[in-house]
């Protein structure tokens, strides 16, 4: 097996401290005492040594990439400085962009960046705003669907750049790049010939965030990063080292959480699932790290494909399905019953009015006669109105770590629908071959698909991201249904949070009427951490203890 035992970046080594003077406005969201920083006598006992246990993949150190563990990790403001961060809350921050203005149309976003600091990059060259123009150029380049409708980036002096866009979304593009879109150095990827991504040059995992990557051990699977200095931005970093381990599975990693070998956990979207709560609670000194979801599994409608471009049909589906045996099977005992509107509680935007979704086999068969769909050849299945055969494709998404899960949601939808007479069949070839996944839903063939919204998406994009067709950034809805165009352009095109909401509100109640798609259950998330060794954590909902909040207030227990 290839080894890199402890691999030192020699970049790295040239690092001079990136503390500034200054306090970035983010400072204000995060906990932590400035007034010590100030005055220069700091009394915060630090984190030496923060462990964090995961399941992703030590693949590659890149960041112009989001593979594996460095590219998720990444989204936490660790080795890449992002330019804003989302709150517990789902809104927006500042983070490396300070500040922000945006112009009546929605075309033109005036934003200051912490350039002016004394940021170095972990090579000890300096950040300028040369790295901020790189940067969003690439991202127009590339088109990247964080940024969509972003043309020209143009710097007004030191600290301020003008953004320009052309399709008045630029409330929506601040929300969709929060967290993930991060400062990437001019000086190094402009001398980089051929594809970013497949750079493996020392200097690809170079930042301006808090921590260096120090240590890979692809053998063991752990890294390891250090803080860059005793401050960032103004603000004391009390975490001063990080180790990243990677478990072969959430069994093992829970192991490694129970005996105290890990601090906590992190997997972005990959909560443990609820058939591992009883392992995780009860345990003296760990919490389970419980919260709501804002993501959820979902059902997502063909309307490409006949009989799910019907609305008879979508409703008679509604109705037939077993949302207790759902919630049970998804979330367990701290599962929910979904409302019609699909996006769960913690959401923005969420309209709680709406009814829940129950199960009616009586309503299923009627909806169904009604719509034609009865058993024209006396073969005891449903055909369709035109007297063809009638037989549902059933796809579930292609994803190793929730295959088993995604193929008991399956059964569940093929048993209930073949008990009113419908006729299924699985997508094995779906479920086993991801590249046969990916062109069934950039091709719109599939007719009633099981997905997942996960928490990042969740937070502004919403499920209604994977329903809507013709959309820039997504390759996977095919629902043209005009009103439901409208209230999701509406939703792209909001200046505020309130009109944001309000377009939520229509989508919603969109989602009930027109039956674009079904959530099929509101679940927990988990990702459990040690309360004995570390305090000052904040539990992000569907994301966990580890978040950018983390470097700046955790502290030894006391």
């Amino acid at each position: 097996m290839k080894r890199l035992a402890s691999l030192l970046l020699a970049s790295a080594l040239a690092l001079t401290a990136a503390g500034c003077a200054g306090q970035n406005p983010a400072a204000s969201t995060q906990s932590g005492p400035p007034e010590a920083v100030e005055s220069g006598k700091s009394s915060v006992a630090y984190v030496e040594e923060l462990r964090i246990g995961t399941t992703a993949a030590i693949d590659g150190a890149n960041v112009m990439t989001e593979n594996g563990i460095f590219g998720k990790l990444n989204y936490n403001a660790v080795v890449t400085a992002p330019f804003v961060v989302t709150d517990e809350n789902g809104k927006v921050q500042p983070f490396f962009m300070t500040g922000w203005e945006l112009s009546g149309d929605l075309n033109t976003i005036t934003a200051t960046f912490a350039t002016d600091q004394g940021l170095t990059w972990h090579d000890g060259e300096p950040v300028t705003m040369d790295d901020v123009v790189f940067t969003f150029q690439y991202l127009i380049d590339r088109k990247s669907s964080y940024c969509s409708g972003l043309t020209g980036v143009e710097a007004v002096n030191e600290t301020t750049a003008t953004l320009t866009l052309t399709d008045g979304k630029a409330f929506t593009m601040l929300n969709s790049m929060a967290n993930f879109v991060t400062l990437r150095p001019e000086h190094v990827w402009s001398k980089v010939e051929g594809e970013y991504a497949e750079y493996t040059g020392e200097d690809a995992a170079i930042g301006c965030g808090p921590y260096k990557l120090t240590g890979v051990d692809e053998e063991a699977q752990s890294m390891t990063l250090e803080a860059v200095s005793d401050t960032y931005m103004g603000q004391e970093l009390t975490v001063r080292k990080l180790t990243v381990r990677t478990y072969d599975s959430h069994d093992a990693l829970v192991m490694a959480l129970r005996s105290g070998e890990v601090d906590a956990m992190y997997d972005y979207s990959n909560s443990l699932n609820a058939t591992m709560v009883d392992s995780i609670t009860g345990v003296e000194g760990l919490d389970p790290g419980m919260s709501d979801n804002p993501g959820n599994y979902q059902l997502v409608f063909g309307f490409n494909e006949q009989p799910t471009d019907d609305l008879i049909f979508r409703k008679a589906v509604r109705a037939a399905l077993d949302y207790e045996l759902l919630r049970v099977t998804i979330g367990g005992e701290d599962g929910q019953i979904p409302h019609a509107g699909i996006v769960a509680p913690p959401n923005k935007g969420f309209d709680g009015s709406l009814p829940e979704l129950a199960q009616d086999v009586d309503e299923a068969n009627a909806l169904l006669d009604e719509g034609g769909y009865v058993d024209a050849d006396g073969d005891g299945w449903r055909d369709m109105p035109d007297g063809s055969e009638l037989n549902v494709l059933i796809t579930p998404q292609y994803n190793k770590t929730r295959q088993a899960l995604y193929l008991r949601i399956a059964e569940v939808l093929k048993t209930n629908l073949e008990a009113v007479g419908v006729q299924t069949t699985m997508d094995e070839e779906s479920v086993r071959n991801s590249d046969h996944a990916t062109e069934v839903r950039k091709q719109g063939t599939y007719e009633l698909y099981i997905g997942y919204t996960s928490p990042g998406v969740a937070m502004y994009d919403t499920a209604f991201m994977y329903m809507i067709g013709d959309n820039d950034n997504n390759r996977w809805g095919t629902c043209l249904l005009p009103e439901f165009v409208a209230a999701y352009e509406a939703k792209k095109t909001a200046g505020s949070y309130e009109a944001y909401n309000a377009a939520m509100k229509e989508l919603q109640a969109l989602a009930d009427e027109q039956v674009v798609g079904l959530a099929l259950c509101w679940d927990k998330a988990y990702f459990p951490y040690r309360t004995d060794h570390y305090e000052g954590w904040t539990n992000f909902p569907g994301w966990g203890v580890i978040n950018y909040k983390t470097w700046f207030s955790t502290r030894p227990a006391v």
